[in-house]
């Protein structure tokens, strides 16, 4: 009897052994979709890599890669015999879209972090935390009951080990930065924080939206994101100097991430030896002005890359390229309703602002844009959305007087849109060459971000869903089926109820869930009956519902997100919330 309980204790046991040798040697790789390159076809890119490590005193590498990510990182793969292996992945548009120096910079900075003069303890960190969250991740997939006592473990451990050691990784963070300053010269280090810096803006603002902008009317078959990217599109990086210039006021402003190793761009500009808070250099590397690192390195076989890279974004895209035409087909057919509801009745600000918004991409005439701005402004005259839109359109128009005019109208004191309107200031005096008046806005803007109130607004981040009663019912009734299995379900959007901007909605989906089924979930890793029930049930019922979305499930283990108030709270425990604020 005692060795039947016995065997499954020393399983484990010598399970658990097995692992934490294998901690060693961690998975082939963290990094999804990377391409191995062959060293004879890419001379150059090893000869300058040799060069850089010579100059780093660290360790070689043993592969080089390419993936898709604006990013450069370094992992390790061990061997049985002890020896490490060093591997380099490399982003493809991180060489496509930065200069050889500025990728060089970018390079140095990795080495860094294994180099002999870093320390023997830091690069023991460095790595040991990325061998420690791969082999949670792991094991997290591992869903075999013999191994749910080293989950258990990995999942109390890691979390806390990666939390204790993350101050200390900052400071290897900004050590690195400090390397490259002196390996690189500073002022090719700051070129290489600004341009990674404005190049992560234009990405996220505009590249990958234009690339999804087209699922309405093309098939994902005719995306190529990776190969255009090669020509540098003009949506990878900002209009000009002037835009430029005011991302990085905007960026330098932001405080680092609570859960991210990386110092802030504030930072790692104050390491090159520059001062973030003075006027920026006359001339920003806010696109090519030479061959990039890809052309340099990858030569003629870049093409070939990204067609590789095309492909395997494809395969994994499918999903989000039908939302994206579910989202397009939505937008048109408000655009439809809008234009016979025009015919029919009088509008409100709010859907002269949206008409305007929708014209843009779907008045084939062109001239309806202007027409619902005037319109919306004759019955509106102090609406600030439609405001902004009129003095985008004039500066468009080449009349930057009158929209530097509107602009100071918008950014009066008592306006909600002050730190908007002082960042449009800044950029349309730049492009006039009046650079001591936008500094003036820039510090004006950067005043108003760090106040009190600016930074609450920041934190509380959603805001109560201010719906109608009527308007509310019909959305409680629609997820009706959801209220058997959700706890609660709240409401939430990015702008004040009495806001003309565009809104985004949020729905929060907590669902049932209690501490048995947590602990069987965690040792068979089966999903939770309630959890998977709130899951299909939302993909199912999305569709119907009258509002544009984005759903978040609130874990177990997670927290009540702080906006999720009860003001917020439209249904829980399966009865509808009645108590509602009507808009004003």
């Amino acid at each position: 009897m005692l060795a039947i309980f016995a065997l499954p204790s020393l399983s484990w046991f010598f399970y658990g052994l097995m692992v934490l040798r294998a901690r060693a040697v961690p998975p082939p790789s963290p990094v999804s979709g990377e391409i191995l390159l062959d060293p004879e076809k890419f001379p150059a890119l090893v000869r300058d890599l040799e060069r850089l490590r010579l100059a780093c005193d660290a360790p070689g590498f043993t592969e080089v890669c390419v993936n898709a990510e604006l990013n450069a990182s370094i992992y390790q793969r061990g061997a049985r015999s002890g020896s490490r292996k060093h591997i380099l992945v490399l982003g493809l548009p991180l060489l496509a879209l930065l200069t050889k120096a500025q990728a060089e910079a970018v390079l140095v900075h990795e080495y860094a972090h294994i180099s002999r003069l870093h320390g023997h303890f830091a690069r023991w960190a460095y790595m040991a935390r990325q061998r420690w969250a791969r082999l949670g991740e792991l094991h997290e997939r591992n869903h075999r009951l013999i191994t749910a006592p080293l989950r258990l473990f990995l999942s109390w451990y890691v979390p806390r080990m990666m939390r204790e050691t993350l101050e200390f990784s900052r400071r290897c963070e900004k050590v690195a930065d400090a390397q490259a300053v002196e390996i690189c010269g500073s002022e090719l280090a700051l070129k290489a924080e600004l341009a990674l810096a404005l190049r992560q803006r234009a990405m996220t603002d505009g590249f990958w939206p234009g690339i999804f902008e087209c699922a309405g009317e093309a098939d994902i078959g005719s995306a190529r994101p990776f190969t255009a990217l090669l020509a540098e599109p003009a949506t990878s990086h900002p209009r000009d100097g002037a835009q430029a210039a005011v991302w990085l006021h905007e960026s330098l402003c932001e405080k680092p991430d609570p859960g991210s190793t990386h110092p802030s761009l504030f930072e790692r500009v104050e390491t090159t030896g520059f001062d973030p808070s003075g006027p920026l250099p006359d001339r920003l590397p806010w696109r090519l002005d030479q061959a990039s690192a890809a052309a340099n390195w990858l030569g003629k076989e870049a093409p070939a890359l990204a067609t590789q890279l095309d492909e395997s974004w494809r395969e994994n895209a499918m999903q989000d390229w039908r939302n994206a035409k579910r989202w397009q087909v939505n937008r048109h057919d408000e655009f439809k309703t809008l234009l016979h509801r025009r015919r029919q009745q009088l509008f409100d600000e709010q859907d002269w602002l949206q008409l305007a918004l929708l014209a843009k991409k779907f008045d084939q005439t062109g001239v309806l844009r202007a027409e619902a701005i005037t319109e919306g402004l004759q019955h509106f005259p102090e609406d600030q959305a439609l405001l902004q839109l009129k003095a985008d359109d004039l500066e468009q128009a080449g009349d930057s007087h009158e929209a530097i005019a509107l602009w100071h109208r918008i950014g009066q004191p008592s306006s909600s849109f002050q730190v908007r309107a002082h960042r449009r200031l800044c950029e349309l005096y730049l492009r006039q060459g009046d650079k001591a008046a936008a500094e003036d806005h820039r510090h004006i803007a950067d005043r108003l971000w760090a106040s009190e109130e600016v930074r609450q607004t920041a934190a509380a981040g959603l805001f109560p869903h201010g719906m109608e009663a009527s308007e509310l019912a019909l959305l409680q009734s629609k997820l009706q089926p959801l209220h058997q299995h959700a706890r609660a379900i709240w409401l939430c959007r990015d702008t004040p109820p009495s806001s003309q901007k565009p809104t985004r909605w949020f729905l929060y989906v907590e669902a049932y869930d209690g501490w048995f089924m947590r602990l069987v979930g965690r040792l068979t890793g089966e999903r939770d009956y309630n959890a998977s029930a709130c899951e299909r049930l939302i993909e199912r019922l999305s569709p119907r519902l009258h509002i544009d979305h984005e759903v978040k499930f609130i874990g177990p283990s997670e927290q009540i997100p702080v906006h999720c108030t009860p003001d917020s709270l439209i249904a829980r425990a399966g009865l509808v919330v009645t108590q509602i604020t009507d808009k004003p």
